[in-house]
């Protein structure tokens, strides 16, 4: 660096006149690192730095508004065809699960896709708490795979009552009997088009509590899944099997 004598200000080097001033520097005050001279990288290296932590800020925030806008996308969902002999078949299945339970006989009950949907129908979702930061469900959907049962819910986000935006969630799992008790098993889950670890899920089970609201109040049917002796899932049927101990 070069001091100006004049104003005194710190010039860079290659400069002939003062950055502050204008006056003429004297060239002859340069003085190497080992006569007491500032470093000639010093200024490099702090340039260096300061690039660096720029760029990775600027990553970050790309980073972080991919992930919002991934989050706030809505996939298609897949149609489901109901009807209303789906809700009768629905209701007669659930009632021989009882009768089955009751008197202790062994039994396999198969529940198809469309009737497990028209029983999902029926439940009632309760709204969200005015003022609050609450996703109020308005669509869920019951979909099976092999071995595996997704849940796919569409909602409305509300933003201190405010604000409104369409929602989507989805959550994979295995459902199955372990210790006389129904737990579903992550495999996968999404928010929005953002792909949510199975790992988080299970470690959080942040889904799990959100979902388990929407079944708060089915308590006799929470007790007929942790009756049953396990559960067997294809693209077709859930088959429901008891065996009396």
């Amino acid at each position: 660096m070069i001091v100006c004598s004049k104003c005194g200000y710190d010039n860079e080097l290659g400069r002939i006149f003062c950055h502050s001033c204008g006056a003429k520097l004297d060239l002859t005050e340069i003085k190497a690192p080992s006569q007491g001279g500032k470093p000639l990288t010093k200024k490099a290296k702090g340039g260096a730095g300061k690039l660096f932590s720029r760029v990775i800020s600027v990553a970050i925030i790309a980073f972080l508004v991919v992930l919002v806008f991934l989050a706030l996308q809505v996939p298609s969902v897949r149609p489901i065809s109901t009807s209303s002999d789906d809700l009768n078949l629905s209701d007669q299945k659930r009632a021989a699960l009882d009768n089955v339970l009751a008197l202790k006989k062994p039994a396999t009950v198969s529940v198809t896709e469309g009737e497990l949907n028209s029983f999902i129908q029926t439940l009632g979702f309760q709204g969200g708490t005015p003022g609050t930061l609450e996703l109020v469900p308005t669509k869920l959907q019951v979909e099976l795979g092999n071995g595996v049962v997704r849940l796919v819910l569409l909602g409305r986000l509300h933003i201190a009552g405010s604000i409104e935006k369409e929602m989507y969630l989805s959550y994979t799992g295995v459902p199955t009997i372990e210790g006389s008790e129904f737990v579903f098993k992550p495999t996968a889950g999404a928010l929005g088009g953002l792909p949510i670890s199975p790992w988080f899920l299970e470690k959080t089970g942040l889904y799990d509590h959100y979902f388990a609201r929407l079944f708060a109040r089915q308590d006799q049917e929470k007790r007929i899944l942790n009756s049953l002796s396990s559960i067997n899932v294809t693209p077709q049927s859930v088959d429901l099997i008891y065996q009396p101990h």
